[in-house]
């Protein structure tokens, strides 16, 4: 049977209490630093915009009402990176970002089919890359951005698909 406690005994604290829980606790439950955060966002950016230059693409090499469909995938790619260089600059205090080329995609001569395939790879790859950082960001209003992103890569996936149908 368990001794009741004598109300005049002190009332000890735990030491690792999760209910106070900031920005260097969530460092400790294995989330990532702001520095790590901050480099994802950018590596993101990077590769949405290859994404956008893609959606350009097909839209060069697609007619007339495939290129209308895909602009509006486009549009979305640029809002994308809008929204990411944003975020960035709101982490790191500045916003002068110059964009890197670190893969090219495929030229104008290419087919309808190669470019598409090459976007669909792209926008699958954004989505598993988005879907493994929201289990290591602790901000929450950042999960919700990219949880949105991440829905609308996986629906752009379904409709590239539905084109090389």
């Amino acid at each position: 049977m368990q001794k009741a406690r004598n109300l005049d005994d002190p009332i000890q604290e735990p030491t690792d209490s999760l209910s106070g829980i900031n920005a260097g606790g969530a460092v400790y439950l294995g989330y990532w630093s702001k520095e790590e955060v901050l480099q994802f966002l950018k590596e993101l950016l990077e590769i949405e915009r290859i994404g956008a230059r893609a959606f350009a693409e097909i839209g060069r090499a697609a007619d007339l009402n495939t290129a209308d469909l895909v602009f509006d995938s486009e549009l979305a790619q640029g809002a994308i990176c809008v929204l990411l260089k944003k975020e960035i600059a709101a982490r790191e205090g500045s916003c002068a970002l110059r964009p890197k080329n670190i893969t090219a995609i495929p030229g104008v001569k290419c087919n309808l089919q190669r470019v598409t395939s090459f976007a669909i790879s792209n926008q699958a790859g954004l989505a598993d890359m988005i879907e493994e950082a929201v289990l290591n960001i602790f901000d929450s209003k950042l999960n919700a951005k990219l949880m949105y992103l991440l829905l609308l890569h996986r629906k752009q996936v379904e409709q590239l698909e539905t084109f090389l149908a």
